[in-house]
């Protein structure tokens, strides 16, 4: 009897075991390649923009200014490494070659080149100093190389196809292991072209030969993500303002997702895995702008970027500018700095690690819900076959606080889940917890944000998956609060206006150029003031004494001091302080300011339509005092970076302005203004 009792008993067991369906989950297509789950982990790393334009002041330059403006007298690419390395940054992309065509290598294809300059008495090599200091100071490196090229004589013909194909050879060839090649999507358009002077255009997807190029760097360097071009395994996000979608799929179909909207939001259908990068300046432009140095992006804005590109599933690239100098300025490199310790800070103590953790599906005991808190990133909650959906829940002893959730899916067996929702529990009572961006899609890395709530019960809802539940990580904080600078405004009556987001602080100013404190002016109200005039605004919290970052508008004359005479309608749009209405007038037509009396005018600053898929920005204007051109131009990177736009020039008197617009992004017979202002001071 004991033997067949026995024999029951281990049957018994066999069959639990054989019901725990502890199998590895099938792995869901596409999935990324080893190198691509490598380029995931590094998160954050650096570009650096630097060359003839920095000496020229320009962000796209024609291909015609002198090679003997670029002569850096105290460059130092160690500095520039130590300081990204201290901001946490893994790697370091330098575009060895902008559209100009300046090429920063010791080159055989050009005479564009740093081997024609003054510097180092034309021995020095950009390429070699970064990627040594790299070396030595263990950051990864990467290479931009623009194929389009503004100064080439032969650019739109096949000479210079060969002559693009070299460069690549002689930068994959002579410099260490990279880990990303760049390739920028602007192509073709009106250059210098070795004194052409004349617009070429090119079918990029045929003339440059990609798929040449994805040989050559994979043959050399195996572990290189791609990044544009037609054989890309990394991909543009479709914006430079530094955000991904709150839905964010790693997956496209190249062949037909190529628009912004597969671009930012990726496809759930996507036949291949191409993740998205976000590219960001820490300045409103890519090449250092002195007229820039109070513009550098707050503590504030560069957190929102982190959370908006890492949190949403993509890897952030934060440009540095190098000054005239050759380093990055010191301002920029303490707020990147303040800005890394401040990620870190929030993300320092995960509340999840001594939580009671459950789920209601599991996929055997190597398979179990704890492990999304193990630390370890190759084990991982599954849920069973049938299972594509499921909830996961925390229990804690006593309340706790929180305002960040991190999630990470197991993304080598594909990224599954769609939609998601979290809730808390006190003391019995359920809620939502009401997230700021809309919850879907999780990937490789999502941190949901929303405002400080306590409970003592956690519980996450997985509605939709692509198939059973694969998730490696989740993690809890409770981020300080971060006082964001205010908004400073003025409306049409001259009112100006201070607003804070954080609504229990106060708000202190300065109307003199100094900066502000707990002592300057206090804002309780709009003010009126009409003329030239520089606000500084903090937003302020008494009982912590934490200040935000310095918030600075500068306000021209408004027009009380003129009229506007052309167009006759629609002009107040312009004026309004309004970043989305919008004024539209046909090409080559005027927008005609008439001062009340003579004016010092030295400059303009024009804002295209702020809204998220705004078009027909500006591209090409002349500008006309008193019926004499002064200046005529081109807002080189204006479609992919919207930012506003300020053009200073010597003092000119006058009274009547004549802006002209006469090209546009879009090719359409007219141009979108949303704020215009002119200079005077």
């Amino acid at each position: 009897m004991k033997k067949i009792l026995l024999f029951i008993l281990i049957i018994n067991i066999l069959s639990s075991c054989t019901n725990t369906n502890n199998h590895i989950p099938e792995a869901i297509e596409p999935t990324p390649t080893q190198q691509q789950i490598d380029w995931h982990k590094l998160e954050t790393y650096a570009f650096v923009h630097f060359g003839l334009n920095t000496y020229n002041d320009l962000e796209w330059g024609y291909g015609n200014t002198p090679v003997s403006t670029f002569n850096p007298t105290e460059l130092d690419c160690e500095q520039w490494v130590m300081t990204l390395k201290q901001c946490g940054m893994k790697g370091v992309i330098l575009t060895a070659k902008h559209h100009d065509g300046f090429c920063l290598w010791q080159t055989k294809t050009t005479d564009y080149s740093i081997a024609n300059s003054p510097y180092k008495n034309g021995k020095g090599d950009m390429v070699k100093e970064l990627s040594d200091a790299c070396k030595k100071h263990g950051l990864k490196f990467g290479l931009y190389l623009s194929p389009w090229d503004r100064n080439h004589a032969q650019y739109g013909y096949e000479d210079y196809v060969e002559t693009y194909h070299k460069q690549i050879d002689e930068l994959t060839s002579n410099y260490g292991e990279l880990f990303e090649f760049w390739f920028d999507g602007a192509n073709g358009g009106n250059g210098y072209y070795g004194g052409s002077d004349e617009s070429r255009s090119i079918n990029a997807k045929e003339y440059y030969d990609y798929e040449r190029a994805r040989d050559t760097i994979l043959k050399r360097h195996p572990n290189a993500m791609i990044f544009g071009g037609t054989c890309q395994t990394i991909r543009w996000v479709g914006n430079e303002q530094g955000w991904a979608g709150d839905s964010d799929w790693c997956m496209i179909n190249p062949e037909i997702d190529d628009n912004h909207k597969y671009l930012t939001h990726g496809s759930a259908n996507g036949t291949h895995w191409i993740p998205a990068e976000v590219d960001v300046s820490i300045r409103p432009g890519w090449f250092y702008h002195k007229r820039e140095d109070h513009q550098v992006k707050s503590i504030a804005q560069l957190a929102d970027i982190y959370y908006r590109s890492v949190g949403h599933n993509a890897n952030l690239l934060l440009n540095f500018p190098i000054n005239l100098d050759g380093k990055i300025p010191a301002l920029d490199s303490i707020r990147a700095l303040e800005w890394h310790n401040l990620i870190s800070n929030d993300l320092k103590d995960n509340i999840l690690k001594n939580a009671k953790v459950n789920a209601d599906s599991e996929r055997g005991r190597k398979f179990k819900a704890e492990n999304v808190i193990d630390d370890d990133w190759d084990t991982y909650w599954a849920t069973e076959d049938d299972y594509n959906f499921g909830t996961i829940s925390f229990t804690f002893d006593k309340p706790v606080k929180m305002n960040r959730v991190m999630l990470q899916e197991y993304v080598p067996l594909g990224q599954r889940v769609s939609d998601f929702y979290m809730e808390g529990e006190l003391n019995g009572k359920w809620f939502k917890i009401n997230a700021f961006d809309t919850l879907s899609t999780i990937g490789y890395k999502r941190i949901v944000r929303f405002g400080t709530v306590e409970l003592d019960k956690l519980i996450i809802y997985f509605e939709e998956s692509r198939g059973p539940l694969c998730i490696n990580n989740i993690e809890a904080y409770c981020a300080p609060v971060l006082l964001t600078e205010p908004t400073i405004s003025r409306d049409f009556d001259n009112y100006v206006k201070i607003e804070s987001s954080d609504k229990d602080a106060a708000v202190f100013y300065t109307l003199d150029g100094s900066e502000p404190n707990e002592n300057s002016l206090r804002y309780d109200k709009p003010f009126i003031f009409n003329e030239n005039v520089i606000v500084k605004a903090i937003s302020y919290d008494v009982e912590s004494k934490n200040k935000s970052s310095v918030a600075i508008k500068e306000f021209d004359l408004s027009h009380d001091f003129f009229n506007i005479i052309e167009p006759k309608e629609g002009t107040r749009k312009i004026i309004d302080a309004n970043i989305y209405s919008t004024m539209y007038i046909d090409n080559n037509e005027p927008l005609t300011f008439e001062f009340n009396e003579e004016q010092k005018i030295c400059g303009f600053r024009y804002l295209p339509n702020q809204s998220r898929d705004a078009s027909r920005h500006i591209v090409d204007y002349e500008l006309y005092i008193d019926g004499k051109l002064i200046k005529n131009g081109t807002f080189g990177n204006i479609k992919n970076n919207p930012i506003e736009q300020i053009v200073r020039f010597e003092v000119v008197k006058g009274k009547t302005v004549k802006f002209v617009p006469t090209k546009n992004t879009d090719g359409s017979r007219n141009c979108g203004i949303a704020e215009y202002s002119i200079i005077t001071k």
